[in-house]
């Protein structure tokens, strides 16, 4: 597969038909039609279906076009990289992280590099551990921020001082709201809205259930979710109560949610993690050294 083809397969993606994508790539239409067959025939597999006035990828069409934007994207941030002169610190740090109050611990970092380095970008992924790890075994990015992720050890990685607190977010006419804390006996009158991480095969996690004691057969779980925007607004509908980190959504006066911890205290270290043995970008290293210097350990 050459590069080239992967970028017009995904142009046709992107644009829906062979005319426009072939207007964007300033290439022939035939002619671009001739590279996808091509491609086509190389893979042994249909990867679009053709339609009077569009185009679509087909299962397989779609697996490749998901590999191809692996692909085409780590082939751009290469190109970036050794585009820039050495004297000049630039470029794009690419991270992947979950949400996450401790972000901020990052987020200040980025702040200080940037005022050293403005030709650096940072390009955010936000998104659960499973596909974080994903992205970071292909190279997609250069830094993985996880939350208690139990794997730690396959990468090198950095401990950031602050630790995620568990509790959670509801109504504010919620009766928990009237509450200082939240325990495990006080979840087992009202659906909840759990993390997938927390909710595995139908059960609760390890770290669930140690904290739930007794009371794990008693909760009732309605929705699972990866990020936290989509599930407050469950949350504000009335389908349940979310466990969730302390500061990730908006609560108090005037949000129409309240917030409380969970005691006993469950919280969750944040890592920085990084492929071992794999050769970060020159502006990459110079920022896990400002990371360092921030305060992760």
């Amino acid at each position: 597969m050459e590069l080239r083809t992967l970028r017009y397969f995904l142009t046709i993606c992107q644009e829906g038909t062979m005319s426009r994508a072939a207007e964007v790539l300033h290439i022939t239409q035939p002619a671009l039609s001739r590279q996808i067959a091509a491609l086509e025939r190389e893979l042994g597999a249909q990867l679009l279906e053709r339609h009077s006035r569009s185009v679509v990828p087909t299962e397989k069409g779609l697996y490749l076009r998901r590999r191809a934007e692996e692909i085409v994207g780590l082939a751009n941030q290469t190109e970036a990289d050794f585009a820039q002169p050495d004297e000049i610190v630039a470029g794009t740090i690419h991270i992947g992280a979950g949400e996450s109050e401790g972000f901020r611990v990052i987020a200040q970092a980025a702040r200080a590099f940037r005022d050293q380095h403005p030709n650096v970008r940072f390009c955010l992924h936000s998104s659960n551990a499973i596909d974080l790890i994903e992205r970071l075994e292909h190279g997609v990015d250069d830094f993985a921020v996880l939350m208690n992720y139990q794997n730690i050890d396959r990468y090198d990685s950095l401990r950031l001082r602050p630790t995620d607190a568990w509790g959670v977010l509801m109504r504010d006419d919620d009766p928990l709201a009237a509450q200082e804390t939240v325990g495990p006996a006080d979840l087992g009158d009202a659906p909840l809205i759990v993390p997938e991480r927390l909710w595995l095969n139908n059960a609760p996690s390890n770290v669930l259930t140690a904290w739930l004691g007794n009371h794990a057969s008693e909760v009732n779980v309605a929705a699972t979710f990866n990020l936290s925007y989509n599930a407050a607004l469950l949350v504000r509908e009335g389908i349940g109560r979310m466990i969730t980190f302390e500061g990730v959504t908006p609560a108090g006066p005037g949000t129409g949610l309240e917030f409380r911890l969970m005691y006993p205290p469950a919280v969750s270290p944040i890592d920085v993690a990084w492929k071992r043995g794999v050769a970060l970008s020159h502006a990459a290293q110079l920022f896990l050294e400002e990371l360092k210097q921030a305060g992760a350990s």
